[in-house]
């Protein structure tokens, strides 16, 4: 190996033993706040749980601030890359791409008690810092457009006149955050399952000339309705 290989090696290792140790530190502060809160939630218990010195995070991070801000945004950033992988791979039909997107709010990746919460944890304290709540809409926003795009699709296809895009997005991001406070409050009563199967059995109501009431006992199947 040349030294110049040697140097690129050198300098990819680096690189990818930062990204692992940030990587640490974003887990061991969801893990924190997610058995903590906000408030129990230091330095301390997260170098503790990532199993690193207090200095590698002043290394790594300016601040716990700055470390909750990069915490948010992995989360905001995997919820995206899940929900846009899904509609990408749904194919072209406007109620597949819209069952898609909704059913990667419950990926087994995504809709997990512990992410669930640190999410709960962010918006409640959204209302003190505004930045919390810009970095989550950042991706929101694209996310409404696309839901919008598809049911103002599915409501032209399916002559739903009497219904309104903007009213009928609403409600389904309200269905969703709904059902995720119910799974972190009650996680006995509510799987991933049967909230996918609540929001499919809320779309064959809305958009009946598309999609049918899913079984409840595969709860996990999207009855498209042949258009």
């Amino acid at each position: 190996m040349s030294q110049v290989e040697e140097k690129k090696s050198g300098s990819s290792s680096r690189t990818a033993t930062r990204k692992a140790r940030r990587q640490q530190l974003i887990n061991a502060t969801i893990d924190s706040i997610s058995r903590r809160g906000f408030s129990g939630t230091t330095l301390e218990t997260v170098t503790k749980g990532a199993k690193l010195s207090h200095g590698v995070v002043n290394f790594h991070f300016n601040s716990k601030e700055d470390l909750y801000i990069e915490t948010l945004g992995f989360l905001a950033d995997e919820h995206y890359a899940c929900w846009h992988e899904a509609m990408v791979e749904a194919g072209a039909g406007a109620a597949t791409q819209l069952a898609a997107i909704v059913g990667a709010d419950f990926d087994r990746k995504i809709c997990t008690p512990k992410k669930l919460s640190v999410w709960f944890a962010f918006w409640g304290q959204a209302k003190y810092r505004p930045n919390y709540l810009k970095m989550r809409q950042r991706h929101d926003d694209e996310r409404t457009v696309e839901m919008s795009r598809l049911c103002k699709e599915i409501i032209a296809d399916g002559r739903y006149d009497q219904l309104d895009v903007a009213s009928v997005v609403r409600s389904i991001e309200a269905l969703v955050d709904g059902l995720w406070l119910n799974m972190l409050l009650y996680p006995k009563e509510i799987s991933r399952e049967k909230a996918r199967f609540d929001c499919l059995s809320y779309f064959a109501q809305v958009f009946p000339k598309h999609f049918t009431r899913p079984d409840p006992d595969h709860p996990l199947t999207c009855s498209l309705v042949a258009v």
